[in-house]
């Protein structure tokens, strides 16, 4: 193999390491699933499709053994679209340029009194890079990741299946097929409600989503397990999910795993389009003494407030459709903020004139421009909006010494 394609096996290899230490770390359906993936790698003349074949031998003679065959892919929320039609990875661009900046001024900035101008100048750069690409990011570009890795590794089941069975007839062993997926997101400040509780998250890794599950479930019906692994775009923080690909929903309801439908602001959005455009964040740096002061400067023409109210109202009659269902419901910022500020007043809904997909609440009682600003002010206090936000830029800074 090339060093491109050690590098990609050597990726791959710790992302299945990663998904079997947490495995490990559980009980039941998990551990077990944990087991079956930390089998011994069998030689092959081509060590792909899958990605992985591990044998486990039987505990005893009476038993049979297990080939595993384990294809690992890569879905991530910080995408966009080729000319080609094809989602491209961002966030692996930018984990590569964070590894690549780290090894290359590691050393030199440990063994110097004081950081190098262009080591911090190089930073700025990167940190630029990755806020222009995450400022695009949306519900849908995760989606359509996810939707375009399951299909292109769907089509190749029947090939994954013969290199397992091959193995399993010289071992006279049973055989097991599992789907690794290294789920990488950029989510900010979500509100999970279940079971009439909210919980906030800050930066949120691990979450379930109704549209992803239903993917899964018109996948390939002879892929025994899924495990997910949740990480965010550096892999500081990651969690793992074993899912029995034979009853996906059965399998989360016994490990009490929610399975969330998204209410974000972006949820109608058409597809390709987001709140911003023409966004460029400039990344500059102040030294006063030993103390480095990072600042960004934003520049972006956003969408007019009319326009994106018409979204979050949108997504909001969801949250109502759901809560009235009782099912979980994942919110961003905006849309919690307008439930908390709305869900007393709102009697039902209705279609808006001007167009043919928006709705718009009907309120028993108008809030007055008053009721608003002070619902509003209440609402940053109870969640400690503002101190939160002034932490996302210095909680991603923290991130790069991890």
């Amino acid at each position: 193999m090339n060093k491109q394609e050690n590098d990609k096996k050597a990726k791959e290899l710790q992302c299945l390491n990663t998904a079997i230490q947490n495995c490990l770390s559980q009980k039941g359906d998990s551990r077990h699933i944990g087991m079956l993936m930390s089998g011994v790698d069998v030689e092959r003349k081509s060590e792909e499709r899958p990605d992985f074949i591990r044998y486990i031998a039987p505990a005893n003679k009476k038993d049979k053994g297990t080939v595993v065959g384990i294809e690992l892919f890569k879905v991530d929320h910080i995408s966009n679209l080729t000319k080609n039609n094809k989602y491209q990875s961002l966030g692996t661009i930018h984990q590569k340029r964070t590894f690549s900046y780290y090894n290359r001024w590691r050393e030199t900035i440990l063994n110097s009194d004081k950081i190098p101008e262009k080591s911090i100048t190089e930073m700025c750069e990167v940190l630029s890079n990755h806020f222009n690409n995450a400022a695009y990011a949306t519900i849908h570009t995760f989606y359509a990741s996810f939707k375009q890795a399951v299909d292109i590794h769907m089509a190749s089941i029947t090939e994954y299946k013969r290199a397992i069975k091959i193995e399993a007839d010289k071992r006279n062993a049973d055989n097991k097929l599992i789907v690794l997926i290294d789920i990488h997101s950029s989510f900010q400040n979500l509100f999970f409600h279940h079971n009439r509780n909210i919980h906030f998250e800050n930066r949120p890794v691990m979450f379930i989503l109704d549209e992803f599950i239903q993917l899964l479930e018109k996948a390939d019906n002879r892929v025994d397990y899924y495990v997910l692994t949740f990480g965010d775009t550096l892999d500081t923080s990651t969690q793992t999910v074993t899912i029995n690909a034979k009853d996906i929903r059965g399998s989360l309801k016994k490990q009490h795993i929610p399975i969330y439908h998204y209410c974000g602001a972006d949820l109608y959005l058409p597809k390709d389009l987001a709140f911003v455009k023409d966004y460029s964040m400039e990344m500059k740096h102040e030294e006063h003494g030993e103390e480095i002061t990072f600042q960004a400067f934003p520049s972006m023409s956003t969408m007019r407030p009319e326009y994106k109210l018409k979204f979050i109202y949108s997504a909001l009659r969801m949250v109502y459709y759901y809560y009235a269902k009782k099912e979980p419901v994942v919110l961003d910022l905006d849309v919690e903020r307008m439930l908390e500020l709305l869900f007393q007043h709102i009697v039902s809904w209705r279609k808006c004139k001007d167009d043919n997909w928006s709705y718009e609440p009907v309120c028993l009682v108008a809030p007055t421009v008053d009721y608003i600003e002070k619902a509003f002010d209440a609402f940053d206090k109870r969640w400690k909006i503002s101190e939160i936000l002034n932490q996302d830029l210095v909680s991603l800074l923290d991130s790069y010494d991890k």
